[in-house]
C-alpha cells in the first residue's frame, strides 16, 4: 500500500476502542439485579508449620493427623503435601559393584524437592531510626550473600513506597546490594526535649481518655512551666497527643497498607513465599475510638489468598533503657510521676512488639525479638520456611457475605506440638457488587479502596493473574524526532462477575498503566480508564471474544523502560496485570531503524467492503495490537515506520521490505520483497503491508519484517508474535 494508505491506517493506532462495546445506556425500567458469577470452586490453601517444644520441626505427620476447622466447623482436607529440606550429606563415591539406579528413582527424588522459594525483605524505613537501619543494612547484606540459597529469588522493598529504593525478584545479589546501600530512614526521630515527651502509645492512651496517662503528661507540663494550672497543662498535653497520634496513624497505615499490598501482589507466584518485615515496631490499632485503626485481618486475608507467610524481625534489639530525661531534655519528672511515666513507656515498648507478633501470628509466622543478633533471627526465620505441610480444603460455608472466616488447625492425636498457620480470610462479598448505600462516607471508602487495589496491581513484585491481561508496549515516532510509547492491552472478562439487570449485563472495570525507568522510579503514569459496562447479550458475547481493549500513547525519551498494565474489577476487587520491557531507541544516531510492528485486521472480517477510488475494496482497519490474534482465513495488516533512510545523489530513497512468517524458529513463508514508497529524501517513511493467512493452521507464529536500505547497504528488522485461531 502507498503512503496515503499508511497514513490513514495510522489513525487506528490511537483511537479509543471501547465505544462499540461499552455503553452507559440504562434500561427504561429498574428490574431486580441478578448476580451472574462464573462457576468456580473456592479452595483455601494453608502452609502449616509444626514444631516440638524446643522449636525443632516435626516431620512424618500424615493427612489424618490434622484437623482443620473454619469457624469451629471441621473441614475435609482435599489436598496434602509435606515438604522438608534434606540435610546436607556428602555422597560417598560409588562402588564399582554398585547396583544400577532403578528406573523412576530420579522422578521420586525430584518429587521431594522443595518448591521455589521467594523471599521479600521489607525494610520498614517509616519506623526505623538511623542506628537501627544502619545496623540492619549490614546484617541484610551478609544474609543475602551467605544465607540464601543461590536459586532463591529475593526482592527488597521499603514501606515508605519509594520506587527508587526497591528491587523486584532476582537472584542477582549485586542488584539487591545496590538498593540496600541506598536505604535511609524515612521516619520521624523523636525530639527528646519535647514537653511533654510522649510515645505513640502514650498519645493513643491520652486520646482514648486514659486517666493515668493524662495525669502523667499534665504533671510533666507543669514541672517544665510556664503552665501551672492543670486545665491549661491538660490542653497542652492533649494537643501534643493529637499531633503525635496523627503522625503515628499516617506511618502505621503506610506500613500496614504496604504489607497488605505486597501480600496480594504475590498471588500469581507458585512456591514458598515468605515476607520478612524488618522494623523497630509500630502500633496497628490507632485508634479504635476514632475509626482510623487498621484491621489486621486484611493482611491475614491477603496472606491466606496469596499463600504468604509474614515474619517480623525486631531491629530495636535488647531495650534495657527507656528514653527518659536525658542530657538534652529540658524537663524533669517529679518522684510522684516518674513511676507512672516509666510504666507507660514500658507498656509502649511492649505494644510495639505485640503488634508485630500479632501480625506474624495471623499469617503463620513469628516475631524474632529481644536479641541484638539480628542475623541469628534472620537465619531462624529462613530455616522455618524449609519444613512445612500444605493442606487445602473446600469451605463448607459457601455464603458470600464478606464475613471473616476463622481458621484453626490442630493435631488432637499428637499432643505436645505447636501448630502455626494463617488466622483466616474474608469470604467474597456479593453486596459489594450491588453497590451498597451511596452515602458520601461510603463513596469515600470505595474510592480509597479502589486506589489501594489499583496501587497493588501496578506496584506488585510479580504480575497478577486474578484477571487475565495481555499487553503490548511499542515504540513509534511520527516525525523521526519525538518518540512515543504506545501501550495496547486487552482484558479478558470471561471470569468476571456481571450483574444482570433486565436484559443488560453490568460491570465496571478499571485499567491503568505505569512506566518505570531504568533507575526504578516512575517515568510516567498513563490515564486510568474506567469502563462502566451495560451490555446486551450480543455485545457481551463480542466482549467475551475480543476482550476489553486499552490503548494509550505517551511521549518518552530514549531509554529502557518497564511497562505495567493493570486491570481491576470494581465489584470484587479482582486484579490482573502484565509487564513488558521496551527499549526506546535514539533516532538521532542516524542509523537505519524501525518502529515497532503494529498489527491490524479488516473490521469487515471478510464482508463486502466499501469500494475505494478505482473500484478496489477499501479495508476498514482496526488495531489488534492488544491481542494479536486472527481468524483462519483473515488477512493480517502490519503498519511500521523506517527512520534515517539514506538518499542517493539525486535525493531518492530506496527502501525494500520483506515479511516472513516463522514458527518455532523455522521459516514457513516469505513474501516477495516490496518497495517502500518513500520517494524524495525524508527522515521517516511509513509503510502498510497485507499478509494473507489462509495457508496457516491454528497456532502461534512470529511475523518478522526486514527493511533494506539499498543506498546505504544497511538492514534493520523487527519481529512480533501473533496467533491464528
Amino acid at each position: 500500500m502507498g503512503p496515503r494508505d499508511a497514513a490513514t491506517a495510522l489513525a487506528c493506532l490511537f483511537v479509543g476502542l471501547a465505544g462499540g462495546e461499552v455503553s452507559g445506556a440504562q434500561a427504561p425500567e429498574r428490574p431486580k439485579p441478578e448476580l451472574v458469577v462464573p462457576t468456580a470452586v473456592e479452595v483455601v490453601r494453608l502452609e502449616v508449620v509444626v514444631t516440638e517444644k524446643r522449636g525443632h520441626p516435626r516431620l512424618g505427620l500424615r493427612r489424618e493427623d490434622f484437623v482443620v476447622r473454619e469457624d469451629g466447623k471441621p473441614q475435609p482436607v482435599v489436598q496434602f503435601q509435606a515438604f522438608a529440606r534434606p540435610p546436607a550429606v556428602t555422597p560417598a563415591p560409588p562402588s564399582p559393584a554398585a547396583a544400577p539406579t532403578p528406573a523412576g528413582a530420579e522422578e521420586d527424588e525430584a518429587e521431594e524437592l522443595l518448591p521455589s522459594r521467594y523471599v521479600v525483605l521489607v525494610v520498614d524505613d517509616v519506623h526505623m531510626e538511623f542506628e537501627s537501619l544502619s545496623r540492619a543494612r549490614k546484617v541484610l547484606g551478609r544474609f543475602l550473600d551467605e544465607d540464601l540459597r543461590p536459586e532463591d529469588q529475593a526482592a527488597l522493598v521499603t514501606t515508605s513506597g519509594s520506587n527508587a529504593l526497591s528491587q523486584e525478584f532476582t537472584s542477582d545479589r549485586e542488584a539487591l546490594h545496590d538498593v540496600l546501600d541506598r536505604l535511609f530512614a524515612q521516619g520521624r526521630v523523636p525530639e527528646r526535649g519535647d514537653v511533654p515527651y510522649m510515645s505513640e502509645y502514650e498519645a493513643e492512651l491520652i486520646e482514648n481518655g486514659d486517666s493515668l496517662a493524662i495525669e502523667a503528661a499534665v504533671e510533666e507540663v507543669m514541672q517544665a512551666g510556664p503552665y501551672q494550672d492543670p486545665a491549661s497543662a491538660e490542653q497542652v498535653a492533649r494537643r501534643k497527643a493529637r499531633e503525635v497520634l496523627a503522625e503515628a496513624v499516617y506511618g502505621s497505615r503506610l506500613t500496614l497498607e504496604a504489607l497488605e499490598s505486597l501480600c496480594r501482589g504475590l498471588s500469581a507466584l507458585t512456591g514458598r513465599k515468605a515476607l520478612f518485615l524488618v522494623s523497630d515496631g509500630f502500633l496497628p490499632g490507632l485508634t479504635a475510638g476514632t475509626g482510623t485503626g487498621f484491621d489486621l485481618r486484611r493482611i491475614a486475608d491477603a496472606a491466606t489468598r496469596a499463600g504468604v507467610v509474614v515474619y517480623c524481625l525486631d531491629t530495636g534489639g535488647l531495650r534495657s533503657a527507656l528514653p527518659m530525661a536525658n542530657a538534652s531534655s529540658t524537663r524533669g519528672a517529679s518522684p510522684t510521676s516518674i513511676g507512672t511515666i516509666e510504666a507507660a513507656r514500658q507498656r509502649s515498648e511492649g505494644a510495639l512488639r505485640e503488634a508485630m507478633s500479632a501480625l506474624a501470628a495471623d499469617t503463620g509466622g513469628f516475631l524474632a525479638e529481644n536479641t541484638n543478633n539480628l542475623r541469628a533471627g534472620l537465619k531462624e526465620v529462613l530455616k522455618d520456611t524449609e519444613t512445612y505441610y500444605v493442606l487445602a480444603y473446600e469451605p463448607t460455608n459457601t455464603k458470600r457475605d464478606g464475613g471473616f472466616r476463622k481458621i484453626d488447625v490442630s493435631l488432637p492425636a499428637v499432643p505436645g506440638l505447636k501448630v502455626r498457620t494463617r488466622a483466616g480470610y474474608f469470604a467474597p462479598d456479593d453486596r459489594r457488587l450491588g453497590g451498597g448505600v451511596r452515602t458520601a462516607e461510603a463513596e469515600a471508602r470505595r474510592a480509597e479502596q479502589r486506589r489501594a487495589e489499583m496501587n497493588t496491581a501496578l506496584r506488585s513484585l510479580a504480575p497478577l493473574a486474578g484477571i487475565p491481561v495481555r499487553l503490548s508496549a511499542d515504540f513509534v515516532s511520527l516525525d523521526g524526532a519525538a518518540a512515543q510509547l504506545v501501550v495496547s492491552g486487552s482484558v479478558d472478562v470471561a471470569t468476571l462477575p456481571f450483574v444482570r439487570v433486565g436484559d443488560r449485563r453490568q460491570a465496571t472495570v478499571e485499567t491503568a498503566a505505569l512506566v518505570y525507568g531504568r533507575a526504578g522510579g516512575v517515568a510516567t503514569t498513563l490515564a486510568t480508564e474506567r469502563s462502566v459496562m451495560s451490555l446486551g447479550d450480543p455485545d457481551y458475547e463480542r466482549l467475551l471474544r475480543g476482550g476489553l481493549p486499552y490503548q494509550k500513547a505517551v511521549p518518552l525519551k530514549p531509554g529502557r523502560y518497564q511497562v505495567r498494565l493493570a486491570a481491576r474489577h470494581d465489584g470484587t476487587g479482582l486484579l490482573g496485570s502484565a509487564w513488558q520491557t521496551i527499549e526506546v531507541p535514539d533516532l538521532a544516531s542516524g542509523r537505519l531503524m524501525l518502529s515497532s510492528l503494529f498489527l491490524m485486521k479488516d473490521e469487515n472480517d471478510g464482508a463486502a467492503s466499501p469500494a475505494a477510488a478505482g473500484g478496489t475494496p477499501k479495508p476498514a482497519l482496526r488495531s489488534v495490537q492488544g491481542q494479536r490474534w486472527f481468524g483462519r482465513g483473515e488477512d493480517l495488516y502490519v503498519q511500521f515506520y523506517a527512520y534515517n533512510p539514506k538518499p542517493d545523489a539525486s535525493g531518492t530513497i530506496d527502501l525494500v521490505e520483506q515479511a516472513e512468517v516463522r514458527r518455532g524458529g523455522s521459516l514457513l513463508a516469505a513474501a516477495a520483497p516490496e518497495a517502500m514508497e518513500g520517494g524524495e529524501a525524508r527522515s521517516v517513511v511509513a509503510h502498510l503491508s497485507r499478509i494473507r493467512l489462509q495457508p496457516l493452521e491454528p497456532g502461534d507464529y512470529e511475523l518478522r519484517v526486514t527493511v533494506t536500505d539499498r543506498n546505504a547497504n544497511a538492514m534493520a528488522a523487527r519481529s512480533v508474535p501473533f496467533t491464528v485461531e
